[in-house]
């Protein structure tokens, strides 16, 4: 008879067994659905779990299978990681140069600390109110042009602006994401959007907030400045919604294939947010979970829903 807390470590090792990314002890204690728990119970059950060979661990890493070429894996992920943020912070510098951007975030594999050969470094931005598609048109066109269109060093899959920052979709996918935002420019802009965003806690209630003194301040040079007072008017009004028509009629007709829902899940195109997500990225690894989670329940004769 296993324990509450001893299922929902198996659930979280589950959702990141799908990544084949094994976790030590003090990330399994902020990946828990609880928080009525100590990071010392949440050790010992581990060790507990392990005796019972349900778990296993490699040095300081538990996983659900005893692979020590996932904690290998790991290991060297996150080394070159270290090295790619270093060009990830210096593209942020740049990128907060652009008109109306607010705040710069680092998401996706890079900002859990973890990157291989050919991840992308993925941001997440947030603009001025009524000018998210003029920001997303001068991004754009500066990475078609200057960085050959490189997603490597160079993806933007997600903007908002200030005034929406609420994520609508809420869900283990979705939290965890938010949760790991890294922040790297705009400190009141990411606070703000933490506390629109409080509802995470209902996931992750143990999820330290993401250190932000070390997040640039705002300090616009004399082109961004420039520039947005050059756009701050109707023609700024204008182009925001020419833009807003002209990417939604390009993704409309490029994946013009898929139906409704799955179009509405892996993009969105309003005034005030635009989603990018081409590779269903969420809906797979929350099918992908809820598979895992089956298994589990069927070998080891348990609940785990």
């Amino acid at each position: 008879m296993l324990s509450p807390l001893a299922k929902n470590i198996i659930k979280t090792l589950a959702y990141y067994d799908i990544f084949s990314y094994p976790l030590n002890a003090d990330e399994v204690f902020h990946n828990l659905p609880v928080n009525h728990c100590t990071s010392i119970e949440v050790k010992y059950e581990l060790e507990h779990l392990c005796a019972k060979n349900i778990l296993f661990r490699i040095d300081d890493f538990y996983l659900l299978k005893n692979e020590r070429e996932f904690v290998q894996r790991r290991i060297n992920g996150n080394r070159l990681c270290d090295k790619r943020l270093k060009s990830a912070f210096r593209m942020s510098k740049l990128i907060s140069k652009f008109p109306f951007v607010r705040a710069i975030l680092l998401s996706g594999s890079i900002s859990k600390g973890f990157m291989e050969k050919d991840s992308d470094v993925d941001y997440f931005i947030i603009t001025k109110p009524g000018r998210l598609w003029v920001t997303k048109m001068f991004l754009t066109i500066f990475k078609k042009i200057f960085l050959l269109n490189s997603r490597k060093v160079f993806c933007i899959n997600y903007y908002i602006d200030y005034n929406h920052l609420e994520i609508e979709e809420k869900n283990v996918f979705t939290a965890i994401e938010i949760a790991t935002l890294n922040p790297v420019f705009g400190k009141e802009y990411y606070d703000e959007f933490y506390e629109k965003n409080i509802w995470i806690k209902n996931y992750f209630p143990n999820f330290p907030k993401r250190n932000n003194q070390m997040i640039d301040k705002d300090n616009p040079g004399r082109l961004q400045k420039l520039l947005e007072k050059l756009f701050d008017n109707r023609v700024g009004d204008w182009l925001d919604d020419f833009a807003m028509k002209l990417f939604s009629k390009t993704i409309s007709k490029k994946f013009r294939y898929l139906d409704k829902n799955d179009f509405a899940l892996a993009f969105k195109t309003t005034k005030c947010e635009s989603k990018y997500h081409p590779k269903f990225f969420q809906k797979k690894v929350l099918i992908s979970f809820e598979e895992k989670l089956n298994q589990l329940q069927q070998s080891l004769k348990i609940s785990l829903m």
